[in-house]
């Protein structure tokens, strides 16, 4: 008999300073059983050996004294089999996912991400992925994200995870592990669609990573960056920048009438062109550019005007050659007058976004951090301008 094993179940029943009659009773086992254990007169049951690791918070090879150089080696044997299964080979699969589960330390404090690793072998293997393959993965996978990974851990594990479960576990699986982070979770869609060859759904998580790209790049040229600089010709240049590429990415040609909207209906891009404009205006007021402030703000507060009279429900589609299929929908139903992404894929996350006059009545009269605007506040031109976005509140 192996003497590691009695050893190492007495030091770890110390260590929770159990007496023998009461780690029995943790067991539903007789005192006389852990005596003869931790004697080395003779083994629990197979089936009690990974409870009594369980219990312990280690591996069943630690209980038996395994060198960790030698499992490491085993473990990888394990995966160099299941890269080279062939497609019948599920049951071997599900075995190994067995013995791994109550043989090796698959939490995330661990040093090697072994989870990820056996998701990646799943994942380049030709074995077919059946029911109780994926069943016996997901116990595996909630003794990993229960302890609570490292974002790095996390996201490599998730990007082999996701393209191998069940679809009526996908909606379950990102809301539980990517429910905040969007990207993470449109990024791991868009694999796991490509993965299945899914096209119809990868082109749907495409466009919508391009929509959000082009959102997150107005962010970054936004007032809250550049107002800081203290130089308006910067700024003015860095806003112009995101509305050329903007007019250029929706196929528009921009007039001297209508700057901001090229002349056209409202789009998917209507919250960022209103906020881009004000911009734009802002600094022109400030450069002494007066006529063209206020053209482009007239501009600006009739699509703002535009947007607040749209129907709920209606909806916005994108002028760009490459979201053809994307559109928003118009929510007026809560407090605020919304577009909301209008997608049918029920693993996706559909955020909003607000048409907010109120916000942009507060820019053009009192905001402190658009003084800018100060050059033109008492234009008649402009408090017309103005009041006509107060009736929108």
């Amino acid at each position: 008999m192996n003497e590691y094993f009695g050893k190492n179940i007495k030091t770890l029943r110390k260590s929770k300073n159990l007496t023998q009659e009461q780690f029995a009773d943790e067991l539903g086992v007789s005192f006389q059983s852990v005596s003869r254990w931790e004697n080395c007169i003779t083994y629990p049951d197979v089936e009690m050996i990974p409870i009594i690791a369980r219990f312990f918070g280690v591996s069943t090879d630690f209980l038996f004294g395994v060198p960790e150089e030698e499992k490491s080696e085993k473990f990888k044997d394990f995966m160099r089999e299941l890269r080279e299964l062939p497609e019948n080979g599920a049951e071997r699969a599900i075995e190994i996912i067995r013995l791994i589960r109550g043989n090796y330390d698959i939490r995330s404090t661990t040093k090697e991400n072994r989870f990820g690793d056996l998701c990646e072998s799943l994942y380049y293997s030709a074995v077919k992925k059946t029911k109780e393959l994926t069943n016996e993965l997901r116990k595996v996978a909630e003794i990993f994200f229960e302890s609570d990974p490292g974002a790095v851990s996390k996201s490599c594990a998730l990007g082999y995870y996701v393209d191998l479960e069940d679809e009526s576990y996908i909606s379950p699986l990102l809301d539980r592990y990517a429910a905040s982070e969007y990207s993470l979770r449109d990024s791991l869609l868009y694999e796991r669609y490509l993965y299945l060859d899914d096209f119809d759904n990868l082109e749907k998580v495409r466009q919508r990573k391009v929509f959000k790209s082009v959102v997150e790049l107005f962010d970054g040229t936004s007032w809250k960056d550049w107002r800081a600089q203290n130089d308006v010709h910067f700024a003015f240049w860095k806003n112009d920048l995101f509305l050329d590429f903007l007019h250029r990415f929706t196929n528009e040609t921009p007039t001297e009438d209508h700057p901001i909207t090229c002349g056209l209906e409202p789009d998917v891009f209507m919250i960022q062109r209103i906020t881009a404009g004000e911009l734009c205006a802002c600094y022109l007021a400030m450069l002494g550019r007066t006529e063209e402030a206020l053209i482009t703000l007239e501009d600006v507060v009739s699509l703002l005007e535009k947007g607040m009279a749209l129907p709920h429900g209606a909806i916005i589609k994108s002028r760009s050659p490459a979201m053809q299929s994307f559109s928003m929908r118009v929510d007026t139903s809560g407090r605020w007058h919304k577009l909301e992404e209008n997608e049918e894929d029920p693993h996706a996350i559909h955020e909003a976004w607000a048409l907010t006059p109120e916000i942009s009545y507060e820019r053009l009269t009192s905001d402190p951090r658009w003084a800018w605007f100060n050059p033109i506040r008492k234009d008649l031109r402009f408090l017309a301008l103005a009041n006509r976005v107060k009736t929108l509140i």
